[in-house]
This record gives structure tokens, C-alpha cells and sequence, in this order.
């Protein structure tokens, strides 16, 4: 891949073998809203407020194996909502008893609405999450499935549904044009269907859209069940889907004795295994190209995330490595790109409602700082954005029935990481900053009374 033509002007870079460590200082998180179930992403409206995204913690209704559970069954109901808090303070849940999937009875992994972005006019577009096999999804799904000319090895890893067991979420793996007022939804691209009718990345027929960009004329989309990078025209004209590559670890970093699911791992020559991305986090960068965080699948190896680079040639190139779980990625508007860690530890054999992760900012130059360090307060973190007031806000602990909340960082830990990354995400990363021009359209003013707590209404 080449690189695009950067001005580099008083670029100074800095090796981790070279560079000091910074004395700590610890990280203050003031909570703004909680109460959230399964909270996933966070946006600001073009008025100030605050969006939080709550895939709710599904119900009573038909259950469907998820590689998100493990294969356990998540199950449907009617509890998703978007949370929004005014800039005078109030809070209410909108968009109510909206499609919802989770695991029952602990109403963990929930996938509804996953985010809500703004463009440059104001419009809305919402994403929801669906996580697991998209012909269990509907009828017409139903029915795409059972005609689908996919090899039979991709859509093996499920048992084929029947009409009585679909989940009758018809609403979910989709994105839409949304009036927030009225709740009118408008759908542009529905990625349950192109996953049954294509599966760009070959695997398995899995979906599961997760995280949300829109800039200019087009929304980014994420999607870790299909490991799949979509660029989409807002008027859904058209649309490009870029499958991310799988990730290679050896069979010396699984745990003695794992039981395998079937489906998910790929042996190679070596003694080298093959993983799913379960690409997570999207951002477009300075340099208008999209950044790709990935959480990497099962067994979760630690150190193993990458963040992908996906240029105007559409291929994606690892730009740097050596993360833990990332779920979302952001640049501020000095062309730092801040990276979301889940957990800073594998999720295998812990309670994943409660997994210590952090937030590392990388700069123009290369360096690795945690903002936050494991331990500070960020638990099972899943969403970020930066404010109309400069700050940091994260939806935390993003995994279980009303545990989720909003926080905003107002301290930051100061403690430089070991770089593994290549020289190319370097200097790829040095030419962003040489030319940072932050793209993101924001509100100008976030009111104070946003920042006191108080329970949604």
C-alpha cells in the first residue's frame, strides 16, 4: 500500500527504546448518567446533547446461538433505547422498547441500538446490532437463507432455523435514516441480507454491526460479527463492504486444556493458529482515511488487537499493534488518536462485567500514553467520543442490565507504553499529525448542568 503525500513539518519522532517514562498521575472519571443496559455508543447532537446508546437486555421471545456468547443462546425482546441528556440537564430514554437481543436470565451481550451519529446537516442515522446468524433474523431472511448459494461449509456452523423458531427482529443488523423526534426509521443498508447473500469475509454467515462513523457523505460501519469494514452513501446509493483480515497467534498462546468451538479457530503450518478480527472500532482520521480497531476473537489473546488503516485504495493495512480489546477509536483535534481497551486482560475465565481496561492516546509521533490505566475506574469499557467542551466521555462498564454509565475523563495518567508498533504506523501516524485538520463536525457548547448526575426519566 502507498502511502499518501504528507507535508512533514517539524515532526519529531520518539521510540519507545529511547524514550523516557513519565511520572503517573491518577485519572479522575466523573459519571454523568448511569443505569444503562449494555451501553454501547456515545455521540453528541448538533444542540449539545449527549446520546447514549442502550442495546437493551432482550426478553422472553425466541433464542438464537451467538459466537458473541460463546453459543450461548441470547433471546429476544423489546427493551433497547437511546439515552439522551439535554445540555440543560434532563434525561429520557427515547426510541423505547426497541428490538433487543441478550443472553437470559442474565441479560448480558446485549445487541439493539448500537449508536447514533450526526452529519454535517443535522440529520440523524441510527445502527443496530444484531450478533449471531442473520437467516434466524426474520421471514424474509428465513427464506434467504434456506436459497442462499454460499458454500456450505460458511453457513454449516448454524443449525437451519424453521419459521416458528425466527426471532422476529426484523428492526435489528441494519442502518437507518432516524427522525429522533417521531421515530421514524428509514433503512439505507441492511447488513443481515448482504451477509446471507455475499459473507465478504468468507467465514462464517455471522453479523453483527457494531460501531458507527458518518462523515461527509457517508456512513462508516463496523461490523465484528462479519468482519467487515462498509463504507455507505447516506442516500444509499451505494456502498463498498472491505473484509478485515484474520489475526495469526501460535497454539502456544492458548490456555492448557481450552475446549474449542468448532467454527471459530483456523490451524495453520507452524503451529500457528488463525483468529477472527472481530473488528470493533471505526474512526476517520485527519488524513480522511478510515482507522479499524478489532477486539480479536476467541480465545482473546492479550496484545494481540490491531488497528487497521484503510486508505482510497480500500485494502486494509495493519498501522499499529500490541493492543488488548479495543472497542473504539477516536482522533481529537490534534490528531491524537485515542484507543478504547475493553479489558487489559483476556476475558477468558473472568466476569466480563467487570474486566479493568484503559484508554491509550498514541500521537502524531508515535508515543503511547495511558490516559487512564487499568485500575482507574474504566470496567468492561465500550463506547468514546470527544465533547463540544474538548473532554473525553466513554460509556463504561458496557456489559450487564442498568451497570452501564457514562463517564467524562477529567484527570489523565501520565505513563508512556512499550511500542511495538512498525515503522510504518509511525510515519504513517507522524504524516497525520503533520497535516491534522480535524474532520469531525461538533457542537460548539456543552451546558454545565450536563455534567450532574440524575437518574433517567
Amino acid at each position: 500500500m502507498k502511502l499518501k503525500s504528507f507535508a512533514l513539518k517539524s515532526v519529531t519522532f520518539c521510540f519507545a527504546a529511547i524514550c523516557g517514562t513519565a511520572s503517573a498521575q491518577a485519572a479522575t472519571l466523573t459519571t454523568i448518567v448511569d443505569g444503562i443496559s449494555n451501553a454501547r455508543g456515545i455521540s453528541f447532537g448538533p444542540d449539545g446533547s449527549l446520546y447514549v446508546a442502550e442495546p437493551g437486555i432482550g426478553g422472553n421471545g425466541n433464542c438464537q446461538p451467538s459466537p458473541s456468547t460463546l453459543f450461548q443462546p441470547i433471546c429476544a425482546g423489546n427493551t433497547s433505547s437511546l439515552i439522551k441528556v439535554t445540555p440543560d440537564g434532563t434525561k429520557q430514554r427515547i426510541l423505547n422498547n426497541f428490538e433487543s437481543l441478550a443472553e437470559q436470565p442474565t441479560g448480558n451481550q446485549g445487541a439493539g441500538i448500537e449508536a447514533v451519529e450526526f452529519d454535517s446537516q443535522g440529520n440523524a442515522y441510527l445502527l443496530t446490532g444484531f450478533a449471531g446468524y442473520p437467516g434466524n433474523r426474520d421471514l424474509e431472511t428465513l427464506n434467504l437463507g434456506s436459497t442462499s448459494t454460499l458454500p456450505q461449509e460458511q453457513l454449516a456452523t448454524f443449525p437451519p432455523s424453521t419459521p416458528d423458531k425466527v426471532l422476529n427482529t426484523p428492526l435489528l443488523g441494519q442502518l437507518y435514516k432516524v427522525d429522533l423526534n417521531t421515530g421514524s426509521l428509514t433503512s439505507i443498508f441492511d447488513f443481515a441480507k448482504y451477509e446471507i447473500t455475499k459473507n465478504p469475509d468468507s467465514g462464517d454467515v455471522v453479523t453483527n454491526p457494531y460501531d458507527l462513523t458518518v462523515n461527509g457523505d457517508s456512513a462508516y460501519v463496523v461490523d465484528g460479527g462479519g468482519n467487515t469494514a462498509y463504507k455507505i452513501k447516506l442516500d444509499g446509493s451505494d456502498f463498498q463492504a472491505i473484509a478485515i483480515p484474520k489475526n495469526t497467534i501460535s497454539s502456544s498462546d492458548l490456555p492448557p486444556g481450552l475446549e474449542l468451538p468448532p467454527g471459530l479457530l483456523e490451524e495453520l503450518p507452524g503451529g500457528n493458529i488463525a483468529i477472527q478480527s472481530v473488528p470493533t472500532g471505526g474512526a476517520i482520521g485527519p488524513d480522511g482515511a478510515l482507522y479499524v480497531g478489532e477486539y480479536t476473537g476467541f480465545p482473546y489473546p492479550e496484545g494481540k488487537s490491531r488497528i487497521f488503516r484503510i486508505g482510497e485504495d480500500d485494502k486494509p493495512e495493519v498501522f499499529l499493534d500490541g493492543f488488548n480489546h479495543i472497542t473504539d477509536l477516536t482522533f481529537d483535534k490534534d490528531g491524537n488518536l485515542l484507543v478504547l481497551q475493553f479489558s487489559d486482560t483476556s476475558q477468558l475465565g473472568g466476569d466480563i462485567t467487570n474486566l479493568p481496561g484503559s484508554l491509550i492516546q498514541v500521537a502524531p509521533d508515535g508515543t503511547r500514553t495511558k490516559l487512564v490505566a487499568a485500575g482507574e475506574g474504566l470496567d468492561s469499557a465500550d463506547g468514546i467520543a470527544i465533547g463540544p467542551d474538548g473532554k473525553i466521555y466513554i460509556t463504561n462498564r458496557g456489559v450487564g442490565p442498568q451497570l452501564g454509565e457514562v463517564v467524562r475523563v477529567d484527570g489523565v495518567v501520565v505513563e508512556k507504553v512499550p511500542e511495538p508498533a512498525s515503522v510504518f504506523g509511525l510515519l504513517a501516524l507522524a504524516g497525520v499529525g503533520a497535516t491534522a485538520a480535524f474532520k469531525r463536525k461538533r457542537p460548539e457548547r456543552l451546558g454545565e448542568e450536563l455534567l450532574a448526575k440524575a437518574e433517567i426519566v
